[in-house]
């Protein structure tokens, strides 16, 4: 009897054990598909249907510390490779960098890999430095590239020759059809290489640094944080092994005999130059400072002009209010998110012309600074999640994300009660109207916004100072 115990409590110590490794066996990361630049050289690139190249290399370390799985959707071409991306077909594109075009379609993780961008001309007597120097000559560049949109949105007067492809602008400097042609540092040099073009030098470098991130499908946005922390964690000592693997810059010279003699010549007077030569290192490191500090300088003033851009590319000059672009795109998203996550969401239109004014076709009732007094009070009624923006001239909507139809109603009436005590007499009797609508399920945005000025419409024609809720 004492036997059977044993061997009974034996094979239940056993089985527990076997089916916790079975079942910690079954676990498995999460599977992300993702398409690359079958060409780009040494970046990525397909090779007997591989991906190689320093994004797989990367991939395979952000794989490990973040528990996923990358998958290969393979593709033709880098335009294949965006359109895959675009519809789903792929989630992630590994390397690339951040432009405008690819915001509407794509989420961006922090950089995990920079390159600088250069020059390659077949004169070795003329160093460009920066765009600036680029006065006439035509310059060949990859119409795919941030480089190609970068330099087209800020140097609108530099001569361009766009291509489709780096190997492409290569060609057309080689037969003498383009003066210059620009591209990422690495992917240059090994086309030059492959090429064996010994007349052909860097003769320069462009800003900004090729920052190359990862590119996530907006439906799959999740990814993003996930992906982010693990680029924190990757070792700058893995960092570093894999630029080695993969640089292949190489220094060129032509011959000149003409270097010899000086030498020969130059022998006999070093002693007497060692002096000379020691001041001149000291006037030239002097030199090297200040032209970095300036560098340094314009990169800062270039940064804030930079934001300042983005900024108002998404505001009314006017108000400091998002303007209506700015608006469509995020409800557009609120749209999207309300189908994904059935999350509650309201629009509150706040218009302040009179239904009177309006069939009067008078002019409005309140100048541009009683609109910008407006635009302030709104603000100091919403709460930091809500966006305010100007819609049109007499009209402000505020989109309220993951908020239902009565906490709408509280902060509308909060709107009326500001603009009605306010301290201003031209404020305060100004005509307006507030309509309230919530997304319903299979609604777009149009129709959303119907019925917020269909309920706006019935509060102007009870004369104004009303909020009105559209019916379900």
């Amino acid at each position: 009897m004492f036997k059977f115990k044993d061997i009974l409590v034996r094979w239940l110590v056993f089985s527990a054990l076997f089916f916790g490794m079975t079942s910690s066996a079954t676990a498995s990361p999460t599977t992300v598909t993702y398409c690359i630049n079958p060409s780009w050289v040494p970046y990525e690139m397909l090779r007997n249907g591989a991906h190689v190249g320093i994004s797989a290399e990367y991939l395979e370390v952000i794989g490990e510390l973040a528990d996923i799985k990358f998958e290969l959707v393979v593709t033709d071409s880098w335009q294949q490779s965006l359109e895959f991306v675009q519809t789903g077909k792929c989630m992630v594109l590994p390397m690339l960098a951040q432009s405008y075009a690819h915001r509407t379609f794509l989420s961006f993780t922090s950089p995990y890999f920079a390159t600088p961008n250069v020059l390659v001309s077949d004169s070795y007597d003329v160093m460009y430095h920066g765009v600036d120097g680029l006065t006439h000559q035509l310059v060949a560049v990859d119409k795919n590239s941030y480089l190609a949109e970068y330099l087209a949105r800020y140097y609108p007067d530099i001569r361009l020759q766009l291509m489709n492809s780096e190997t492409e602008a290569v060609r057309e400097l080689v037969r003498g059809n383009v003066d210059v042609m620009a591209g990422a540092m690495l992917s240059v040099n090994s086309e030059l290489n492959r090429m064996n073009l010994q007349d052909m030098a860097i003769t320069g470098y462009l800003e900004p640094m090729h920052l190359l991130r990862m590119g996530v499908n907006r439906a799959h946005a999740e990814l993003v944080p996930v992906l982010n922390s693990a680029i924190e964690r990757i070792p700058e000592a893995t960092s570093v092994a894999i630029y080695k693997r993969w640089n292949n810059v190489k220094s060129q010279r032509q011959q000149d005999f003409r270097l010899g003699i000086m030498v020969v010549f130059c022998g006999g007077i070093v002693l007497a130059t060692l002096i000379w030569r020691k001041n001149l290192l000291r006037r030239c490191s002097r030199e090297m400072r200040h032209k970095q500090d300036e560098m340094e300088n314009l990169q800062t003033v270039l940064l804030e002009k930079n934001r300042m851009l983005e900024f108002l590319s998404s505001h009314d000059t006017a108000t400091n209010l998002y303007n209506r672009n700015f608006m469509l795109h995020r409800a557009e998203d609120e749209v999207s998110r309300f189908n994904r996550f059935h999350t509650a969401a309201s629009l509150i239109l706040f218009d302040f012309t009179s239904h009177s004014v309006r069939q009067m076709n008078s002019r409005p009732l309140i100048n541009e600074e009683g609109i910008k007094e407006l635009a302030r009070i709104c603000l100091s009624c919403v709460r930091e999640v809500d966006i305010a923006g100007r819609w049109s001239s007499e009209q402000i909507i505020v989109l309220c994300p993951q908020t239902p139809i009565s906490a709408s109603k509280v902060l509308a009436e909060r709107l009326k009660e500001a603009v009605e005590t306010h301290q201003r007499p031209d404020i305060r009797e100004l005509p307006f109207s507030i309509g309230l609508a919530a997304l319903q399920e299979g609604e777009t945005f149009a129709d959303w916004y119907e019925r917020a000025s269909q309920a706006l419409y019935l509060a102007r024609r009870q004369h104004g100072g009303k909020v009105m809720i559209a019916e379900t």
